[in-house]
């Protein structure tokens, strides 16, 4: 048992590493890829990866037809509306700030399913949404202040944009969550959210250009290990640890993301957004204290601070 708690503590670290450094690998390819094209070609990679994979090893199950619109609308608002938004967003924003913004998912999902299950919520996760929301506050507001002003205040209106159209996917997926395992809806809704980015990618095509090894290196960087590895290994932390744990390693991911952004972009977070980052991990923090969470992992993998 110690081995695989030992297991499962590198995965989640992996995770948290692969997934905080997102954000500076996607600015690095925006350089030279337009965002819904960059969007379209991770996912269609992914998709296809994704596809092989699933057919081994969920050769004999299929879509019914009753699910297709449901899977189609998952692959619409998980994957097609929050990477434009994301990408968009990330192509206004610095990496960091971006990173920071996205660590408020969890928050956002909490809300919805209080608004839209009416699911009970508990003082500390009150708490904690009102402490995460104080800290996003801190965030944006300070982007009046710095140079781009209302280029950062539109990158992060996108971001939490993206966070929104995440909490609108964790509440439609919910149904194909108990019928479907987590490869075979990841392989359809990157199938369908593919399809619906293509159309907008098209739309870049005056900006298309030569694709330097750099940036491939990135999109199969994003592809490989965001997209798919990451997905696997924090379910089998989750499994292992249970979600308390999980969860309080994944609040890492702002101070990651802000590392990664600081070493490899140069970039320069102000006073005001490192408190507001700081308070936002704190509010995820003090929302993660309810006991029921330490029951079982999978009743909260919809959480996934993603898709990152």
């Amino acid at each position: 048992m110690e081995k695989k708690k030992i297991k499962a503590n590198i995965l989640i670290l992996l995770t948290v590493f692969f997934w905080g450094i997102s954000a500076t690998n996607t600015k690095i390819v925006l350089a030279e890829v337009p965002p819904a094209t960059l969007a379209f070609l991770r996912f269609a990679l992914a998709a296809g990866l994704l596809w092989v994979i699933n057919r081994k090893v969920n050769p004999s199950v299929r879509l019914a037809n009753k699910d297709r619109k449901r899977m189609m609308f998952c692959g619409g608002a998980g994957i097609s509306v929050y990477f434009i938004l994301e990408t968009y967003g990330i192509s206004l924003i610095s990496a960091a700030n971006a990173t920071i913004l996205l660590a408020s998912i969890p928050i956002f999902t909490m809300l919805g399913e209080r608004v839209f299950l009416k699911r009970r919520i508990k003082k500390t996760e009150t708490l904690g949404a009102i402490v995460t929301l104080a800290g996003v506050g801190l965030v944006i507001g300070n982007s009046f202040n710095i140079s781009g002003g209302y280029r950062e205040m539109i990158g992060s209106m996108l971001l939490i944009g993206a966070a929104l159209s995440w909490v609108v996917f964790s509440l439609a997926n919910k149904t194909l969550e108990n019928k479907y395992s987590i490869l075979f809806n990841a392989t359809y809704q990157s199938i369908f959210g593919s399809l619906f980015l293509l159309p907008v990618a098209l739309m870049e095509y005056r900006s298309w250009g030569p694709i330097s090894m750099i940036s491939w290196g990135n999109i199969l960087y994003l592809t490989l290990f965001c997209s798919a590895l990451c997905t696997f290994m924090y379910l089998s932390a989750l499994k292992e640890l249970g979600a308390t744990v999980t969860n309080v390693y994944i609040n890492l991911m702002p101070f990651v993301g802000v590392l990664a952004a600081y070493i490899v972009l140069k970039e320069t977070l102000y006073p005001l957004q490192i408190l507001g980052g700081i308070i936002i991990v704190i509010g995820i923090s003090l929302a993660n204290l309810r006991p029921g969470w330490r029951q079982s992992g999978y009743k909260n993998k919809n959480l996934l601070t993603q898709k990152s």
